[in-house]
């Protein structure tokens, strides 16, 4: 070794220690930096959902944190609420790709806020917190075919490939679709002459584009003679999350399932009112109180009892269920919602193989007869399963169906619920069931 290589102990220990301490800076600040990427945390998360972040993916979990840059991928049964440090909330729901691209905000200078979002598919709900409000002119959400921007707003976004969707509970949005004059780099409203206004006071209106349109159109959302403005919009009218307590209407007081305490399992809805020919559920904070959430779809939500004791895994028979009650929906090809019916059903659990295998049959104004069948796996554990397929059963080969479901039993083994969806080609039936023995 040459001379100049050796130190003095005296020396290296300086050089040692004064290294150690830049590090420790490094380290610090690096742990600033990621400290200050925290822009919220999930307060709600159901089914099968993903978090991606430069670090990799994960499962979102409830008191997880969320960060700049994040995507947010919700599954068939996926559902995941995110509440901001700034105490805005969304709610993305389920085969949704949600992204967080900037996320500025400090309570000492609310209006210098930025905030930049967006839904490239499926749907979202989206209520303002303080940085939308103190610094609309720095909201945006995009989609991708048009800017969305905000005047202090409770909106829900739905986007497929082809359509963007809005329909406002609170407030006002504007949109605008991307052109010279609105660019999806921009922040705040887009002011072209394309933009175009929707208000909360616009009851039964939804603003909506579709690719090759040129501006966005209105759309009569509201079903055909109701002229209550109270009950407008029922699947977008939600209950804000520990703001308003959800109103008991004369459907609700009819309902047995409004005793929940008495139930093992009860369906409850994120809507303030119940959608026509809903006499299964209860308002969602009432049947929270004191229940386990299981599966859900963004209206309807299946609540279990806890219990100390878990009967699943232990169970080897094989169980027939009936049908007690159940709440059903048609959206059709123009985004209506019409009443349905779930006529008949059958499930079957054999808790030895831990499979079940259920039938439903179902009809609307205009659809006919529709038969969903489903069969598949029971997590032995949880009592949850899952189902969906690519291609199911309909009422005829000329109309082909797609059908999936998610449900629980309770711990006891003496009820089990699901909710579904069943894609015709004229639309989809949405709904939830009751079933006991």
């Amino acid at each position: 070794m040459q001379q100049q290589d050796l130190m003095h102990p005296a020396t290296l220990a300086a050089k040692l220690l004064k290294g150690f301490a830049v590090g420790l800076a490094l380290g610090f600040l690096a742990l600033q930096a990621m400290a200050s990427q925290v822009v919220g945390e999930v307060t709600l998360t159901i089914g099968k959902s993903k978090i991606e972040r430069s670090a990799g993916e994960s499962e979102p979990q409830k008191g997880g944190s969320v960060q700049e840059g994040d995507v947010i991928r919700t599954t068939d049964n996926g559902h995941v609420h995110i509440r901001f440090i700034d105490g805005a909330r969304v709610s993305v729901r389920p085969n949704s790709v949600f992204r967080i691209h900037e996320f500025k905000y400090s309570p000492s200078d609310p209006a210098a806020s930025v905030v930049r979002l967006s839904l490239d598919s499926g749907e979202a709900r989206s209520i303002s917190g303080a940085a939308a409000q103190a610094a609309k002119e720095r909201f945006r959400l995009n989609t991708p075919l048009v800017a969305i921007g905000v005047k202090g707003t409770d909106f829900v976004t739905q986007v497929s490939k082809d359509v963007t969707r809005v329909t406002v509970n609170q407030g006002a949005i504007v949109m605008a679709p991307f052109d010279s004059g609105c660019k999806a780099e921009a922040l705040g409203v887009c002011s072209t002459s394309r933009a175009r206004e929707l208000t909360a006071e616009m009851m039964g209106q939804a603003l909506v584009y579709r690719l090759g349109s040129t501006d966005p159109s209105f759309q009569n959302v509201s079903k055909p003679g109701q002229s209550d403005s109270s009950k407008l919009l029922q699947l977008d009218r939600q209950v804000r999350d520990g703001t308003e307590k959800p109103l008991a209407s004369d459907t609700e007081a009819k309902n047995p399932l409004s005793a929940v305490s008495a139930n093992k399992l009860v369906w409850g809805r994120w809507a303030r009112d119940p959608v026509s020919n809903d006499n299964l559920t209860v308002p969602f904070l009432e049947a929270m109180r004191g229940n386990d959430v299981t599966v859900g779809d963004g209206y309807y939500f299946l609540f279990r009892q806890p219990s100390n004791v878990n009967l699943l895994p232990t169970l080897t028979t094989k169980a027939d269920f009936g049908l007690k009650a159940s709440s059903a929906y048609f959206r059709n090809e123009a985004n209506e919602i019409v009443p349905a019916s779930v006529l008949s059903g059958s499930l079957g659990i054999d808790f030895g193989a831990k499979t079940y295998a259920t039938q439903l049959s179902m009809s609307a104004e205009g659809t006919g007869i529709q038969i969903m069948s489903q069969s598949g796996s029971i997590n032995p554990n949880t009592g949850v399963f899952l189902g969906g397929t690519a291609a199911g059963n309909a009422s005829s080969a000329n109309n082909p169906s797609t059908s999936s479901l998610a449900g629980a039993i309770s711990l006891d083994a003496r009820q089990a619920g699901y909710l579904f969806k069943n894609q015709i080609s004229r639309g989809a039936f949405v709904g939830a069931t009751l079933w006991g023995r």
